[in-house]
């Protein structure tokens, strides 16, 4: 789905927003349980309502100097946007680097390339959260794109996405007595295009399905380490006919036997 501008006939409607909300609020929720916990000091992320604009708006609102992400959705090709100010930058940066009294003195500069690099870590978790609270409604695939921290790089490079009508959140981000905040923003048509399942998830009406990592263990009695080339093949002392077991990451075990399904490998579940 391509970046496009809303249709004047499709409004966002409060349970739409609510949604979405739902979604945003509960990924700062994650955010500063998480980021409480790495950095030894109490961190909140609070969320206020988002607004619809212009990509082109939302850009000019920025305080030079800006430091603007370019994010891509690689399940369907949409760009978000999230914007790090300056005040924002410097206290995460201090708190990546280890320190605990946090320097809210805003850089007086944009983040160059060695600090967007150490911000990386943080924003992959800002990505995999948001990536596990949009699961209900759709499956999403983060990463970034591109750095903008000039407008004009924004009005040169981004013409064609100067009038897409986005949905702009804000987190506030406190620290003790000191505050700041994160912006993102999405499309108003990616939003439409997940408006019912949105709906559904504002009266809680999804299910939440929970997704774990699967282990099959099989054990290999003794291997020879000389033995270990390409080609070689080693007895495992496990029948065809006795299941296997299946560990996931919440601890749960199944007994499991493998085998092949559309020409793809498969398990099936025995126990």
């Amino acid at each position: 789905m391509q970046d496009a501008v809303r249709p004047k006939d499709k409004p966002l409607n409060y349970e739409v927003s609510g949604g979405l909300s739902r979604i945003f609020a509960e990924t700062a929720e994650s955010l500063s349980a998480l980021w409480s916990e790495q950095f030894g000091v109490e961190v909140d992320l609070g969320l206020e309502p988002g607004k619809v604009r212009t990509f082109r708006q939302f850009a000019y609102a920025q305080q030079p100097p800006f430091n603007v992400a370019q994010i891509r959705n690689r399940t369907d090709h949409t760009s978000w946007w999230l914007a790090i100010p300056s005040s924002s930058a410097s206290v995460l940066l201090d708190l990546l680097l280890g320190s605990k009294r946090v320097d809210w003195e805003p850089l007086a500069r944009s983040l160059n390339s060695v600090e967007t690099e150490i911000l990386m870590s943080l924003l992959q978790q800002v990505y995999e959260s948001l990536e596990a609270h949009w699961r209900p409604v759709t499956e999403l695939n983060l990463s970034i794109f591109q750095w903008y921290h000039e407008l004009s790089e924004v009005e040169v490079d981004l013409q064609d996405l100067l009038d897409v009508e986005m949905v702009c959140l804000k987190w506030r981000l406190t620290i003790g007595q000191h505050q700041s905040h994160l912006s993102m923003c999405l499309p108003v048509n990616f939003i439409l295009a997940w408006s019912k399942k949105l709906v559904q998830h504002h009266y809680g009406e999804l299910p939440l399905e929970p997704h774990h990592q699967a282990i099959v263990q099989l054990e290999v009695e003794s291997i020879n380490l000389a033995d270990l080339q390409v080609g070689a093949v080693f007895e495992t002392g496990h029948s065809l006919d006795s299941p296997l077991t299946l560990e996931l990451s919440n601890g749960d075990l199944h007994q499991v036997k493998l085998g092949a399904q559309e020409g793809m490998k498969a398990i099936q579940i025995v126990e």
